[in-house]
């Protein structure tokens, strides 16, 4: 039997199938549970993020897309006055700045959702398109009133700025705004801007840039700007090496000392903020302290503090943590309503906290265990492929959305994932009784095939074959599955997902016997002629197939997007690609029931 698309209603099955697709329509929506707080850290009574200023009155101050909100009470109560005479031309970004100079002006700074602009399909570094289709500009804005009116807002730059949320003044007078741009080498690079007429003008200062990475989140980028007692600036920048980097200025515009920082820090960004005490308090994602060599986990929120400058800080402090799959506590503001209590909020997480400063030290979110890695229950379905099925950082893979369809329609049954990444199906055969049989799963679902068919023309010297010939790929999936039914499971076989070339891609494959010029150049040379074999095998066999790598142009076109857009680098399925997986795959594993 050979399921190309969603299996057909077969007599038994009808309702069963129609509940299944309202379940699997609603497959993404996953919620995390909410942040722990740290013990003696309180809910603050509203959910508007920061950044927030304190006004001439008293009462706070933020903004969110459209308007400036207010609150007199502590932030139990809030009203609201619009930002734009023209509310249609802008739309400011969650990433944002806000500053109440010595002077009394407010100003905002902020990217403009409603002038971005990109590509059809993202394809970010791709030959065929530059740079400069990228855009989306950042602004500023000024109010004399305590945000009850405000100025028309001034554009400072058109290319793509992805992440603003660090706005100082100087004790000169001199406002300091950190930005950041795409840059030709297809990554982000830290932009300095600064105003001596409380912004209504500014000067472009100095480009950051650490040259690594040429992806849409590479760069040294999302930085964090404080004055240091003696006038000098410090700045912090998030980066891909394991840690935040820091560069010092005297005036704002001239930067220099570009270089690593001694703080680890996971792929996020820091917030630097002067205390009333004399501090200087940083907020940051550094590692988990239950896994300090993983780069990649948002889910710890640690503050400490510097009372030398920044040439120093304290232990960090957990102050709020989301263990779940997925969660994140990152992209925070910190502001001291009082002195010692701060507010801490954050863009991603929906961490809404106060706590005071004294406090700290009153106990700690426990170190997080996580729990030992489940073993498959007899009699289970065992997902068995490479990277593009093994857990993949904070997204949801087919595995996931698979269980949690199961689940919702009163399925019993365990599903384990047994993916690991840079297999090939001689790999895969290796491990088969270990990571498969030894746990008679009642269903495998086999998916190889991308790695078999890469030719490593990287290697010096190049290869010039497939890693697995066309024979040998074969002969390792009859093994498979013939061993799979001598102890009584059934088998469903998936084809891959398509490929398409990336600017990595490229740098590392873009060479004979490859052809760079062709869209789906990456998967022709074999891995077409593999899927193809691999459709006729399951045919012969009788063995289910799922088509995935047929499927993806239907859903695209339904989901008005492409191929593309649905891969996460050009070679691993991302959200929508693991929907579509999990959609065809449910009803399959359930007929094979």
């Amino acid at each position: 039997m050979v399921a190309q698309q969603l299996t057909r209603p077969t007599p038994g099955h009808s309702f069963w199938l129609c509940f299944l697709m309202l379940c699997l329509s609603v497959l993404p929506a996953v919620a995390a549970d909410a942040p722990k707080l740290h013990p003696k850290a309180t809910s603050l009574p509203f959910n508007h993020q920061g950044p927030f200023v304190t006004k001439a009155d008293g009462g706070v101050l933020c903004i969110d897309s459209k308007n400036a909100l207010h609150s007199q009470d502590e932030g139990r109560s809030w009203s609201s006055s619009p930002l734009f005479a023209e509310p249609a031309k802008f739309n400011v970004s969650n990433e944002r700045a806000l500053l109440r100079t010595r002077e009394g002006v407010v100003i905002s700074a902020w990217m403009n959702g409603a002038e971005r602009k990109t590509p059809t399909g993202w394809r970010w570094g791709d030959k065929s398109v530059s740079w400069k289709d990228f855009v989306l500009p950042t602004y500023t804005c000024r109010s004399t009133d305590d945000g009850k009116t405000w100025e028309t807002p001034v554009k400072l730059s058109d290319p793509w700025c992805g992440c603003i949320h660090a706005l100082i003044q100087m004790k000169s007078g001199r406002i300091v705004l950190v930005g950041q741009e795409i840059v030709p080498q297809w990554r982000h690079a830290t932009v300095m801007w600064a105003s001596d007429d409380l912004g209504k003008s500014w000067q472009r200062g100095d480009v950051l840039d650490y040259g690594v990475g040429a992806h849409d989140h590479a760069g040294s980028i999302e930085g964090s700007v404080v004055e240091r007692q003696d006038g000098s600036l410090y700045l912090l920048l998030r980066t891909e090496s394991g840690y935040l980097w820091e560069a010092h200025s005297r005036d704002g515009l001239k930067w220099d000392g570009l270089k690593q920082s001694s703080i680890p820090s996971v792929t996020c960004c820091p917030q630097l903020a002067r205390l009333a005490d004399g501090r200087i308090g940083l907020l940051w994602n550094a590692p988990p302290r239950h896994d300090p060599s993983n780069r990649s986990s948002r889910s710890e929120l640690s503050l400490a503090f510097s009372d030398d400058e920044a040439k120093s800080w304290s232990k960090p402090v957990v102050v709020a943590a989301n263990y779940m799959s997925g969660g994140r506590t990152s992209y925070p503001y910190v502001y001291e309503r009082k002195p010692g209590e701060l507010w801490i909020t954050t863009m991603q997480g929906g961490l809404r906290m106060k706590i005071n400063t004294a406090d700290l030290s009153a106990g700690e979110i426990p170190v997080f265990v996580p729990p030992a890695k489940a073993t498959p229950n007899p009699g289970g379905i065992i997902m068995f492929g490479d990277s593009t099925t093994a857990p993949r950082g904070n997204l949801k893979v087919y595995t996931n959305l698979v269980e949690s369809t199961l689940q919702g329609v009163g399925s019993s049954l365990s599903v384990y994932n047994a993916g690991v990444p840079s297999n090939t199906t001689s790999d895969a055969r290796k491990r088969l009784q270990g990571d498969v049989l030894k746990f008679k799963p009642r269903v495998v679902v086999m998916q190889f095939g991308i790695n078999d068919s890469a030719v490593d023309v990287w290697r010096n010297p190049p290869e010039t074959e497939p890693r697995v010939s066309l024979s040998l790929y074969l002969e390792n999936y009859r093994a498979m599955i013939g061993q799979v039914q001598e102890q009584g499971g059934k088998v469903i076989l998936m084809t891959t997902n398509p490929l398409r070339w990336t600017s990595k891609l490229r740098e590392l494959y873009g060479k004979p016997p490859f052809n760079v010029d062709a869209q789906d150049g990456f998967e022709s040379l074999h891995l077409t002629r593999d899927n193809a074999e691999l459709r006729k095998l399951a045919h012969e066999l009788n063995v289910p197939l799922v088509d995935i790598h047929a499927a993806y142009p239907a859903f695209a076109e339904k989901h008005k997007t492409t191929i593309d857009a649905m891969l996460s680098d050009g070679m691993h399925p991302g959200e929508l690609g693991h929907q579509l997986t999990a959609e065809l795959l449910v009803p399959v594993i359930r007929d094979s029931l």
